[in-house]
């Protein structure tokens, strides 16, 4: 899959692998970004944090493309349960912090309880406003 030629030293090859860890990380944070519009959007739709046919498409999608590029599908559906994970947990502590706020009505009656399992989650979902760049 890589444009360019195999490194030819050690040194060579782990520059390329910092190179794109470096990429991967900038990724993730753009998508995070992203996710982070999502929220937004959510929350004036009245939408849960979980979306259970979404996250089954999602992890569906990212093991077919690990497949095709082989990549362990495992691996890759490992990976992505982790990020998606993360991101349910930002959301549903940005809709915490919403909710302890002084103009907040309340949790949403659609919101999950505290018992859902985080483990798999949908990739539509983070944390909305200034506590997307927390932890």
């Amino acid at each position: 899959m890589s444009t360019s030629s195999s490194p030819t030293t050690v040194p060579e090859a782990r520059a390329r692998i910092d190179e794109i860890n470096e990429r991967v990380v900038e990724l993730l944070a753009e998508r995070q970004a992203i996710v982070d519009d999502l929220c937004e959007l959510k929350a004036d739709a009245d939408r849960t944090v979980r979306d259970p046919e979404r996250e089954a498409e999602l992890l569906a999608h990212v093991r077919s493309v690990a497949d095709e590029a082989g990549l362990p599908p495992t691996l890759a559906e490992t990976l992505f349960e982790e990020i998606l994970a993360h991101s349910v947990e930002r959301q549903r502590r940005q809709r915490a912090d919403g909710a302890a706020g002084p103009s907040a009505a309340g949790p949403s009656a659609k919101e999950p309880s505290a018992e859902e399992p985080a483990e798999k989650a949908t990739g539509a979902v983070s944390t909305c406003g200034a506590q997307a760049q927390a932890g």
